[in-house]
């Protein structure tokens, strides 16, 4: 049975309707259709991208460092290791079993890890920003300068690095043993210090990349389903890469490796775009939204504005 066209489109109009005179249907809209406009998508592939060539130099480094300074074979060592790449799941134990620590007297491919890394990562600030800029709906004369922008994704780096280390940190001190009488209590307070270093992450980053007018307490929504989102697909995606990857990890092996990544970079870059796109739209107040209307920055673009 098929619709008449007509008859479809006034049920689209009512529903469309519906959904603009329904807050949190229209907030969803507006935040879906706003990140659309600004190319989020794009900026997606670009962040993964980035993130892809800066993942294999970063733990490279990060396991050659750890044993440098615990020793190659401790238990520390290990455990944090484990923690780091537990970010990763199913696919963390790939990369751990495929990348392990450098020689000490291997120089070249400390310098080699080191450019690729600088490169992907600050790939990947640079896509942060010029996507939130374009969020934020900021004139092209405010456009950082290449100095501006490179010191900017340091401290970008510097909040990305830090809640790798103190996620990780948190995880190694509960799976070391040193809570282990404490089981339940070691958990609950594991997964209270992850949410607090996600939510804490999240924001510090969003008040980086935000102009600098906007007020603190319009980055807390975005802080809040950014922070809780990561640690919340970190459960759950772990739960389904497990039963998508239990079998074709070990036929596809490198394969398996490299599509996890970009699938699991792919919805981290997304979440945080979108956690962006909720400050921007409550903050200018650009919902409701149709379905089927671009907005004005769109029709700007085409020409199209009466």
């Amino acid at each position: 049975m098929t619709f008449p066209p007509a008859i479809l489109k006034r049920l689209l109009d009512r529903l469309d309707a519906w959904q603009q005179t329904f807050p949190p249907t229209a907030f969803a809209i507006g935040v879906l259709k706003k990140n659309g406009d600004d190319r989020g998508g794009m900026y997606a592939a670009l962040i993964t991208f980035y993130g892809l060539l800066s993942v294999f130099p970063l733990f490279l480094l990060f396991i050659t460092i750890t044993s440098s300074i615990l020793g190659p074979n401790s238990q520390t060592e290990k455990d944090l290791v484990q923690s780091a790449l537990a970010h990763f799941p199913v696919i963390g134990k790939n990369l751990g079993n495929s990348i392990h620590a450098l020689s000490k007297n291997n120089v070249l491919a400390y310098v080699i890890s080191l450019l690729f890394l600088l490169w992907g990562s600050l790939g990947i600030t640079s896509a942060l920003q010029m996507a939130s800029h374009r969020a934020w709906r900021r004139p092209r004369k405010e456009e950082p300068n290449i100095a501006i922008r490179s010191l900017r994704g340091l401290r970008l780096l510097g909040v990305i690095a830090s809640v790798v280390l103190l996620s990780s940190v948190a995880s190694g001190v509960a799976a070391s043993g040193f809570l282990r009488h404490f089981t339940y209590f070691a958990n609950a307070l594991t997964y209270a210090a992850i949410i607090i270093v996600n939510v804490g992450g999240y924001f510090l980053a969003l008040k980086i990349l935000a102009p600098p007018n906007v007020k603190t307490r319009s980055l807390i929504p975005g802080t809040l389903v950014g922070g809780l989102g990561w640690t919340l697909w970190q459960w759950i995606g772990g739960i389904l890469l497990t039963h998508q990857f239990r079998h074709t990890s070990e036929i596809y092996g490198f394969f398996a490796i490299i599509f996890g990544l970009i699938f699991w970079i792919t919805v981290g870059a997304q979440l945080f775009l979108y956690s962006t796109q909720i400050n921007v739209v409550a903050v200018q107040h650009s919902w409701p939204r149709s379905f089927f209307d671009p907005s004005d920055e769109v029709k700007a673009e085409l020409g199209t504005v009466d």
